[in-house]
């Protein structure tokens, strides 16, 4: 995740800012016009959070694969093992305004602030009865320190047994709605630094859950201003 967080003063693992995320989405050839596909592993929430953070800059057309890397290959799609740095592929993105193709990608951030998150929303929102706090940590995380008024739904939960990056619709709604995770409820959710709880909104999403969002700074940033219940 180099370069796709912020790290704040207090540690916390924030969203880039727009002239960050431009210069970083620009440099791997990505802009607008171009859909984006970001690949993983099912027990690593990484790609999740990759996905959000394109997603919270107005991409229009990013998606997670829904297999993880490993069932990729066992499955015999192609793959490389040649290195492309990012610089080689501005390089390459730039050569192409000499051959008549055009400008280089030239990613722009249109923020969506609907889908994020702070302290200080959800201070405003841990008591009514329409907001859901989902914690994405493990139980153990959970009920060590937690944001008060939230309930546990492990992101692990949300994935599939045989590498599926995310469970299937039917899956995902039975295990929301027996915790109370409905679709006319606003959902916030946290995790630890904000990485599982990425991959848990796009689980959400993928249950056509519409109000959603990320608390990126999750309990790293909570736990600076004493909030933490025990």
């Amino acid at each position: 995740l180099e370069g796709v967080i912020l790290v704040a003063d207090n540690g916390a693992n924030l969203v880039i800012d727009p002239p960050t995320a431009e210069k970083l989405f620009s440099s791997l050839g990505i802009d607008e016009s171009k859909k984006v596909v970001v690949y993983g592993e099912s027990i690593d929430p990484s790609a999740g959070r990759i996905v959000w953070t394109l997603m919270y800059h107005g991409h229009p057309d990013v998606k997670l694969l829904d297999i993880s890397f490993s069932q990729w290959q066992k499955a015999g799609f192609p793959v490389i093992k040649e290195v492309i740095p990012a610089q080689r592929q501005q390089e390459k993105a730039e050569a192409t305004i000499g051959n008549g193709v055009g400008p280089p990608p030239r990613f722009k951030s249109k923020i969506n602030p609907t889908i994020r998150a702070d302290a200080d929303y959800i201070k405003t929102k841990q008591v009514d009865p329409n907001v859901v706090i989902i914690d994405a940590r493990t139980p153990q995380e959970h009920f060590q320190a937690r944001i008060p008024g939230s309930i546990l739904d492990n992101w692990e939960e949300g994935i599939g047994q045989n590498g599926e990056m995310i469970k299937s619709i039917a899956e995902l709604e039975k295990d929301f709605e027996e915790k109370g995770i409905t679709r006319d409820k606003e959902i916030i959710c946290y995790c630890h630094a904000g990485i599982r709880a990425s991959h848990k909104y796009l689980q959400l999403k993928q249950a056509g859950y519409d109000r959603v969002k990320v608390y990126d700074g999750s309990i790293i940033d909570w736990a600076q201003r004493r909030n933490l219940i025990r």
